[in-house]
């Protein structure tokens, strides 16, 4: 890496003015927002490779803060973000700068500040890297504190599908009240409180606790039904296969829910076709001519979603089955193209911005249809991020209980 070391001699203006707020907040403003072609020119590195990028950014802000404190700057400011309620730690933590967040700690940030917004309100939810979780913890951040929606870090970041920064909770769970944030996401769901971002719908991911972790599973018949009733759904194939008091497991009871209701439930329909593509009890012949029937029935005169299905989602159910031998694989499609045919106004077209995949096998006649699904799942996958893994949730077994 040539010229890696950042140059503080073109900025050296703006740093002498640090006491002067506004100029200094629209400084970091102005090189938060710089493209690295400008940004890294402008502290004297001219070479860089694409993965060396966001390591360098670390360094450039690492060395600003680190002078704009010695000159005088409060770091904890509240002036960054959308609503100018943040401070830069919480803006460095959302994008993953560690060495600058372990230096504004060290410097006096304050770890635990919360803006109290209905997003991100703390800097623990700022951050997505465990390791600056980890750090901010260390400096006493506070991960029961909640944002104005009563989440903790823990849940927003399940209501938000960030596994890694949720996983971390599991393997710090001896130094962490965790049934309290287990808690506090059951408390969320059943309080029924809008949330205020657009959540992975219908993917959120519920917990599965191992059975040699000392904690409480929170999962049961209110919770799974607040979740349909918001339009939420434990995806996972852990959560689903979850014996619920008695010897009902979830798929089970969302099975018995279809059976009971007199119309086509958006939320119960997307579960159940969640059951069919992680749990192979759930795609036996009766459970395709179950579904079937389910469609068929009338839809309620008012449907008001919580919000759309996302193309993640529904990329996952399309392929998720790709296996299948061929006459189960077309009945899979006819199922779901006569679903989103069905429900294609509730579900304004896919939710999302409507997306359409050329196919370059369309030309050849008498391709296989596995062909067919391979070439589009290439194509899909690579604009839209579907992975294997989609809506899992893992937590290792071997998880060492708290003492």
């Amino acid at each position: 890496m040539a010229n890696a070391l950042p140059s503080l001699h073109n900025v050296k203006r703006q740093i002498s003015q640090a006491r002067e707020f506004v100029e200094t907040r629209d400084f970091l403003t102005m090189l938060l927002k710089m493209p690295e072609n400008r940004l890294l020119p402008l502290f004297g590195i001219t070479q860089w490779l694409p993965h060396e990028v966001h390591a360098l950014k670390d360094k450039i802000f690492l060395s600003v803060v680190t002078e704009l404190v010695r000159n005088g700057w409060n770091c904890n400011y509240v002036s960054f973000g959308e609503s100018r309620r943040e401070t830069f730690l919480m803006e460095m933590s959302a994008c993953g700068f560690s060495g600058t967040v372990a230096r504004l700690l060290e410097m006096g940030a304050e770890a635990n500040y919360n803006c109290q917004g209905y997003g991100a309100s703390t800097p623990l939810m700022c951050a997505q890297d465990p390791a600056i979780m980890k750090k901010l913890l260390y400096y006493e951040a506070n991960p029961l504190a909640v944002n104005a929606m009563n989440q903790t870090d823990f849940t927003y970041k399940l209501l938000k599908g960030l596994v890694p920064g949720a996983l971390f909770y599991f393997y710090n769970s001896e130094k962490i009240p965790f049934q309290s944030l287990l808690n506090n996401f059951q408390d969320c769901i059943l309080s029924g409180g809008n949330v205020p971002y657009e959540p992975m719908y219908p993917l959120c991911l519920v917990p599965v606790v191992p059975g040699d972790v000392p904690y409480t599973n929170i999962i049961d018949r209110p919770l799974i039904d607040s979740m349909l009733k918001e339009q939420f759904l434990p995806f996972s194939s852990a959560s689903l296969n979850f014996r619920l008091e008695g010897s009902y497991r979830v798929w089970q009871y969302i099975k018995a829910r279809m059976a009971a209701a007199k119309t086509v439930v958006p939320a119960l329909a997307i579960a159940f076709m969640a059951c069919m593509t992680k749990l192979e009890e759930c795609r036996k012949t009766d459970d395709f001519a179950f579904f079937e029937a389910y469609i068929d029935k009338d839809l309620p005169r008012e449907i008001v979603p919580r919000s759309n299905l996302s193309k993640p989602v529904f990329v996952y159910m399309l392929f998720a089955l790709a296996n299948l031998p061929s006459v189960q694989l077309l009945r899979w499609l006819a199922l779901i193209g006569k679903f989103t045919r069905k429900l294609a106004l509730w579900m304004d077209i896919l939710g999302e911005l409507p997306f359409k995949v050329v196919n370059p096998l369309s030309d050849r006649h008498g391709s296989h249809v596995l062909q067919e699904l391979v070439s589009m799942q290439t194509l899909l996958t690579m604009r839209v991020n579907v992975t294997t893994e989609f809506g899992e949730f893992n937590i290792p077994e071997s998880l060492t209980p708290a003492p």
